[in-house]
């Protein structure tokens, strides 16, 4: 595995990977602390909107990023090289690591990036560190399964199935922060960032929160569902055969 590791982060060398997990956050801190220089509303609900944001815009990068790491290999003769790997299996939790490890990296640093910049705009309020720590991991612990989701889609159909995909997934979560998706956001893996930052705001503030089923087992729920997704794409790998097409 560790020498999977460092092959994968040598091919990676000569693709935008590391770039992108760097400039993206830098990016979006300073678009969104700009834009709360001339705001006014109150800062603590700018930060609730700024963790939505972030949890919102997600499955496009998490399917940009995935199409990088998936498509080097794809352009490899239709991912000869994972084709005719001793483990398929190893090869593919590799570049998940990739991906799941610098995700996390990207998460703390576009959210801590903003708690530190916040308050030069706005004197006085300082963001809870807890809050930010929990709101970073609530968006990328949710997003596993997108991350799992897309590297399917681009082994199987393509990086353009899997934009359009993610397209989709980027209106039903905008849709599911409306009262439609009080009841049903939990079945939506693209929502479930969006509305668990949401309800943690709301706990943190020491509001009331009430949702149809209990936050145990909406995280039992995605647990679940994301190991199962695991389990399932790694299953599905070992009678993958590539693909005849792979000029997308």
């Amino acid at each position: 595995m560790g020498r999977q590791l460092r092959s994968d982060a040598l091919k990676l060398k000569r693709t935008p990977f590391y770039i992108l997990h760097m400039a993206i956050p830098v990016m979006g801190v300073l678009v969104f602390i700009s834009y709360m220089g001339i705001s006014a509303h109150a800062p603590e609900s700018l930060t609730i909107n700024y963790l939505q944001v972030l949890a919102l815009v997600y499955p496009i990068l998490a399917t940009w990023l995935c199409s990088v790491v998936i498509g080097q290999e794809i352009e490899a003769g239709g991912g000869f090289f994972m084709l005719t790997a001793s483990l398929r299996r190893r090869a593919l939790l590799s570049k998940l690591f990739f991906l799941l490890g610098f995700g996390l990296a990207a998460c703390l640093l576009v959210i801590f990036g903003y708690g530190r910049l916040a308050p030069l705009v706005r004197k006085g309020y300082i963001p809870s560190g807890q809050m930010l720590l929990v709101s970073a991991l609530i968006v990328w612990g949710c997003a596993i399964f997108l991350y799992l989701f897309h590297a399917w889609l681009c082994l199987r159909f393509g990086r353009n199935v899997s934009f359009a995909m993610s397209a989709v997934e980027l209106l039903f979560s905008a849709l599911m922060l409306t009262g439609l998706g009080e009841t049903v956001w939990f079945l939506v893996p693209s929502a479930w960032g969006v509305r668990l930052v949401s309800l943690y705001a709301r706990y943190a503030s020491r509001q009331v929160v009430t949702t149809v089923l209990s936050i145990s087992s909406i995280i039992s729920i995605i647990a679940l569902t994301t190991l199962g997704m695991l389990v399932l794409i790694l299953a599905w790998l070992c009678r993958w055969e590539g693909r005849k097409s792979y000029d997308d």
